[in-house]
């Protein structure tokens, strides 16, 4: 029994040592991440350009006056009119790009020109965007006296989102896709409204995705009346996935992918996968040069798959 009371004693004794130490290293983290989150290291710009770096001491802090810790001059308090004024973000972004390419031989001339057109509207709450692009190329042979037509395709893409709590928003899209040298649909609307959630979003890096239930219309080309699915609206839903990225003033990666199942025959899908690299050579965001590609199925189409590439030059317009 005296063994027993003894090593009782030892592991209660050892436990409240144990409880002891844990919640002194608790108290110690918990200390310590409260430090961390007030020394907040900051740099204020001036109004007459001078930048001055201190910790800021958030209690003491407000819309009016900004207090810091500054390691020479001590404790400081600077009024907001005496701060630089942040430059506001642009509501209205714009861009025009465009490229030719062209090849002549002794028996053929070819001709192939490309346009994108991107403006934007962004606040708090509302994200309006509009996207247009066409291509058209052309070619002759030496015995023609009058050329034909390679390539008239383009696509139009009008997208409205409003945020409706954090990385929640609800989202209304319309997607045109003509191609005139289908046989089977020259036209493709895709009506669409549904739900988005926004994976990353900060300063530099946007990553979303959305979903929701679409209308999706198939109409136009010579084959048309003889197809038994071209000429009709069919109920469909649709999925996007969309990633921007702007590191630096000197670069920009756009990617977008949005998948259609429209309910006829089970499901007949279609893909349009598109995107854009934009280098901008003197980093002021004007002048750039632009990679764009986009490829595109669709299983009620003929022909199904409609690929196209080009290298473009283009202005930022506002």
């Amino acid at each position: 029994m005296g063994i027993q009371a003894t090593s009782l004693l030892y592991i209660l004794r050892q436990t409240a040592c144990l409880s002891i130490a844990c919640n002194a290293t608790a108290m110690l983290l918990l200390d310590g991440s409260s430090r961390s989150g007030i020394a907040e290291t900051v740099t204020l710009t001036l109004s007459n350009g001078d930048k001055i770096k201190g910790t800021l001491i958030k209690s003491e802090s407000n819309e009016q006056t900004t207090v810091i810790n500054h390691p020479s001059l001590g404790r400081l308090e600077i009024q907001a009119k005496a701060l630089k004024a942040k430059p506001k973000k642009k509501r209205w972004t714009g861009s025009f790009s465009a490229g030719v390419t062209g090849s002549n031989t002794n028996q053929e001339i070819d001709v192939d020109g490309t346009t994108q057109l991107i403006t934007q509207y962004k606040d708090e709450l509302n994200l309006l965007s509009f996207k247009a692009n066409a291509e058209y190329g052309i070619s002759r042979s030496a015995n023609q006296k009058k050329g034909s037509t390679d390539t008239n395709q383009g696509q139009i893409d009008l997208r409205y989102a409003h945020t409706l709590s954090g990385k929640l928003s609800a989202y209304a899209s319309n997607t045109y896709e003509y191609d005139m040298l289908n046989e089977i649909g020259n036209n493709n609307l895709i009506n669409s409204i549904g739900l988005g959630y926004d994976l990353i979003k900060t300063d530099t890096t946007t990553l979303n995705v959305s979903a929701g239930p679409s209308a999706q219309s198939i109409w136009g080309g010579p084959r048309c009346t003889a197809n038994q699915y071209c000429g009709n609206t069919y109920a469909a839903s649709s999925a996007r996935i969309s990633f921007d990225w702007v590191p630096n003033n000197y670069f920009n990666l756009s990617l977008s992918n949005q998948f259609t199942g429209a309910y006829v025959d089970g499901i007949s899908p279609s893909n349009n996968f598109s995107g854009t690299i934009k280098i901008y050579p003197f980093g002021d965001k004007k002048l750039f040069t632009s990679l764009n590609g986009q490829i595109i199925y669709n299983s009620l189409t003929t022909p199904q798959i409609d690929n196209s590439f080009s290298l473009q030059l283009g202005t930022q317009l506002f």
